[in-house]
C-alpha cells in the first residue's frame, strides 16, 4: 500500500511537470515567435537558432517525464532506451544552442547565467548517457534528474516571473530583479536536487563517515 501511494504521488508530480512544461513552452513560443521584433533580425541572425532550440526542446518536455515511470522502464526497456536517445539528442542540441544564444544575448545581465546553465545541462545530459552505456544505472538516474531539473529552467523561470512580487520583493530595480531571477531559476532547483540526491543521504545514520586507520599508523617503525 505504501509503494502504491509513492507511485501515485510520482505520477501526479510527473504529470504536473509535463503540463507546466507544455504550458510554459507554449508561452515561450507565443512570446518569441508570435510577436513582431522578438525572433531576430534575419534567418541566420538568431531566428534559426531560436527555432532549432524550440524544436529540440520538444522531446525533452514530452519525453523526460516518461523516463521516470517505473513500469515503463521495467516492461518496455527498448522504448525507454529510444526515448532516452531522443532526450539526449534534444537536450544536448538545445543546451549547445542555449550557450550560443546566451553568449549573444542583448541582456548583458543574463549572459553568464544562461551560458553556465547550458554548459551544466549539457554535462549532466552526456554524463547520464555515459553512465547508462557503462550500466551504472544509479549514477545514470542521478544525472538524469539533474539534467531534467535544468531542462525545466523554462518552467522555474516563468513561475518565478509570475510570482516575482512575492519571491523577489526585496529587489526593487527591474533590471536587477531580472538578473536575480535568471540566476535563481537554475541555482535553486539544482541546490534542491543536490540536497535530495547527495547531502541528505550522507546525513543518515548508516552513512556516517567511518574513519579507517592509515597504513602504517600505529605500527612500530
Amino acid at each position: 500500500m505504501k509503494q502504491t501511494h509513492r507511485d501515485t504521488a510520482l505520477y501526479l508530480w510527473l504529470s504536473l511537470l509535463a503540463l507546466l512544461g507544455f504550458y510554459y513552452l507554449y508561452c515561450a513560443v507565443d512570446y518569441r515567435f508570435l510577436h513582431e521584433g522578438r525572433l531576430g533580425p534575419s534567418l541566420f541572425n538568431k531566428q534559426i537558432w531560436y527555432i532549432s532550440h524550440a524544436a529540440l526542446a520538444l522531446p525533452v518536455v514530452f519525453g523526460a517525464p516518461l523516463q521516470f515511470v517505473p513500469k515503463l522502464r521495467h516492461r518496455s526497456r527498448q522504448l525507454h532506451r529510444w526515448i532516452g536517445r531522443a532526450y539526449v539528442f534534444g537536450a544536448s542540441g538545445a543546451a549547445i544552442l542555449a550557450v550560443h544564444l546566451g553568449a549573444n544575448s542583448e541582456y548583458e545581465e543574463s549572459r553568464l547565467s544562461i551560458v553556465i546553465t547550458g554548459l551544466l545541462w549539457l554535462f549532466f545530459t552526456l554524463a547520464a548517457w555515459r553512465c547508462a552505456v557503462a550500466k551504472n544505472f544509479q549514477a545514470h538516474r542521478a544525472f538524469m534528474i539533474r539534467s531534467y531539473a535544468l531542462a525545466l529552467v523554462l518552467v522555474w523561470l516563468r513561475l518565478m516571473y509570475d510570482f516575482q512580487d512575492e519571491l523577489f520583493f526585496f529587489v526593487k530595480n527591474e533590471v536587477s530583479r531580472d538578473g536575480t531571477r535568471e540566476w535563481a531559476s537554475w541555482v535553486i532547483p539544482l541546490l534542491v536536487v543536490e540536497l535530495w540526491l547527495s547531502w541528505l543521504p550522507q546525513l543518515r545514520p548508516n552513512n556516517w563517515f567511518k574513519s579507517t586507520p592509515l597504513r602504517g599508523v600505529g605500527k612500530a617503525s
